[in-house]
This record gives C-alpha cells, sequence and structure tokens, in this order.
C-alpha cells in the first residue's frame, strides 16, 4: 500500500511531470499516512486517475510498483529462507510450494511461459474486496483504475523474484476488485526477464 509521503517522493523520483505532481497534490498537500482512510482513499484514486491522462504508463507502472508495501520484515525474511530451503526445486516446484505459503496467492505457470499469479482473494460473500488497506473497509462509490493495483504487483514481484531466484516484469494487472467494483478478483500476469 503507499502511503501518501512515500508516494509524493516517487513522483519526482520517477520524474513525473511537475504540472500533474501540482493538479495531483492540489487540495492535498497536508496528506500523510495518518490522515483518514477515506481520504487516502480520494487521494489515491484522483491521483490514478491524474497520471493516467498526463503520464506514460511505463512511469506509472514503476512509480506504483516502487510503492508496493511489505518488502522487508519478517515478509522479506519468510522469502529468503524460502529459497535458501527450495534452492535444489526447480521453478516449476517452487511455483507449487508457493502455493501453500500463507498469502503469497495461487501462482501458475502459463504455456507461453509466462507466470500467472491469482492473487490472495478476500470478499465480504458477494464481492471481491481488495487487500489494500488504503481502499479495506472505505465506503466508496467509484471505481479505481487497475493502474493502482501495480502497488500490490511490485509487493507480489518482489517476494517471487527473492523465492523463485528469477527476475520478474510485470506484464499486465488482468482483473482487480477496485475497477471492477468487486466483480473480479485480484489476478496479475508476469514474464520471467
Amino acid at each position: 500500500m503507499p502511503c501518501p509521503e512515500k508516494f509524493k517522493e516517487s513522483l519526482r523520483k520517477f520524474n513525473v511531470d511537475e504540472k500533474t505532481i501540482a493538479r495531483i497534490e492540489d487540495g492535498y498537500e497536508g496528506i500523510v499516512s495518518k490522515s483518514p482512510k477515506k481520504v487516502k482513499a480520494a487521494y489515491f484514486k484522483r491521483a490514478v486517475d491524474i497520471m493516467n491522462q498526463d503520464t506514460n504508463p511505463d512511469i506509472i507502472q514503476e512509480v506504483f510498483e516502487w510503492n508496493a508495501c511489505c518488502k522487508g520484515g519478517s515478509r522479506e525474511k519468510a522469502s529468503k529462507a524460502f529459497a535458501k530451503e527450495n534452492s535444489t526445486l526447480s521453478f516449476s516446484d517452487k511455483l507449487e510450494k508457493i502455493k501453500s505459503v500463507p498469502y503469497m496467492g495461487q501462482p501458475v505457470l502459463n504455456e507461453d511461459g509466462t507466470l500467472t499469479l491469482h492473487a490472495i482473494y478476500y470478499s465480504d460473500g458477494d464481492k471481491f474486496l481488495c487487500a489494500c488497506p488504503n481502499f479495506t473497509k472505505v465506503n466508496r462509490d467509484y471505481p479505481v483504475s487497475k493502474n493502482y493495483c501495480f502497488c500490490c504487483a511490485g509487493h507480489f514481484k518482489y517476494h517471487y523474484e527473492i523465492m523463485l531466484g528469477v527476475r520478474l516484469k510485470t506484464l499486465e494487472i488482468i482483473s482487480s476488485p477496485l475497477d471492477s467494483e468487486g466483480k473480479n478478483p485480484c489476478v496479475i500476469r508476469y514474464v520471467v526477464t
């Protein structure tokens, strides 16, 4: 999940146009991690909408992937332990074993060599819910662009690279609860580079 402070830093790090940054920040100059969730959700929805209009798609992807959460701490230690413990397994055997790792989704190796990740599925019984804390339990009446989901894609990419011992590139966000109003789950496609 991007925090507003890190997100603002990343806009400049990846050379997003200053006029675009000004449009994103207009009215949200004081937003911080401790701001109410509803405010953060509206901020990030607006930010991705503005970026979709004004910013190269590759830069949008880089910004959101860089903002991915849980890249350190216990999740990183667990990923490194998995890599060490399973270093002698084949790529496909590692993928199969990842399916039993809590909160790491269900990876599928496609015939074309790409990897489809069926990420963590949360639902309220009727609809799929977004796992991102910026949008969980936020009553909203608007869809959010799938480009926001490159943040989540970056989280899985980071850990899968460690666990599998390969480099990955996110090819697409296939589906998302955010842009489908809960009709579709979170599914991401990668390629080994």
